[in-house]
């Protein structure tokens, strides 16, 4: 299994911190979308994918981190 698919398998296993604090930011500057969950630290990024980070803090996904977005997935 690959590093990839491994860190896939595990992120399946948290839970949202919550849906109902989340909010949305595009860092113009750097290409990069950030979906928040909460205002929590992250203590742990696991990387899923090219450019997809997920942020995690207490057994639960606090963010996720999409780098190169426009480039990647809105100008293709």
């Amino acid at each position: 299994m690959s590093e990839f698919e491994e860190a896939k398998d595990r992120i399946t296993s948290y839970p949202l911190a919550s849906i109902e604090d989340v909010w949305v930011e595009y860092d113009k500057s750097s290409d990069t979308l950030h979906i928040l969950f909460g205002k929590e630290e992250a203590e742990e990024s696991i990387l899923v994918d090219d450019n997809i980070i997920i942020n995690v803090s207490k057994g639960r996904i606090i963010g996720i981190t999409i780098t190169e977005f426009k480039r990647r997935y809105i100008e293709s």
